[in-house]
């Protein structure tokens, strides 16, 4: 799939999203969306939702518990990832990618996006949200109400964004 004819319709929707970013911080946040998205093979509609239920495309976020930027990472996990500034959009926005196609990985045996399922995706969206320690330690979805209620928030934005009305069960 060529991301660049679908660049003005993602970048349009991050404006609406949060139309406190300036025309620059969306054509880059758009850039590194679809391109990092790309070469980590995750569909960038999934970025999107992951993005949206963490900050709102907000890249000065920070929650109570410490995580910052787009996607929400922890201190350690931006340190480990190399990030000199969390709250530096584009590093912020790729490290997160990068991180959804880790736990993928993890958690579908390395298979591409077109042969993930929603147990893979699920178990994804838990480790970015609870950590992988806690899915181990589980055996899958943590029964943390936070990280359930986060699944389903994610899921429902995604089918959203990929145009279903949200009464298709997965």
């Amino acid at each position: 799939m060529d991301h660049t004819a679908y660049f003005r319709q993602y970048a349009d929707a991050i404006s609406r999203i949060n139309p406190r970013l300036s025309r620059e911080q969306v054509e880059q946040i758009t850039g590194v969306l679809l391109n990092t998205s790309r070469e980590c093979d995750v569909d960038p509609r999934l970025v999107m939702a992951v993005i949206l239920a963490e900050s709102g495309f907000n890249p000065n976020a920070t929650s109570r518990k410490g995580a910052m930027g787009l996607g929400q990472l922890m201190p350690a996990t931006a340190r480990g990832m190399g990030l000199r500034d969390p709250y530096e959009p584009t590093q912020n926005l790729d490290a997160s990618i990068r991180i959804i196609r880790s736990a993928l990985n993890r958690y579908s045996g390395n298979a591409g996006w077109k042969d993930l399922n929603w147990e893979h995706l699920r178990l994804a969206l838990a480790a970015y949200n609870a950590g992988s320690g806690a899915v181990k330690k589980y055996g899958g979805v943590p029964p943390y109400r936070e990280t359930q209620n986060y699944i389903a928030k994610v899921a429902s934005y995604y089918r959203q964004l990929c145009g279903e009305d949200g009464r298709t069960s997965q």
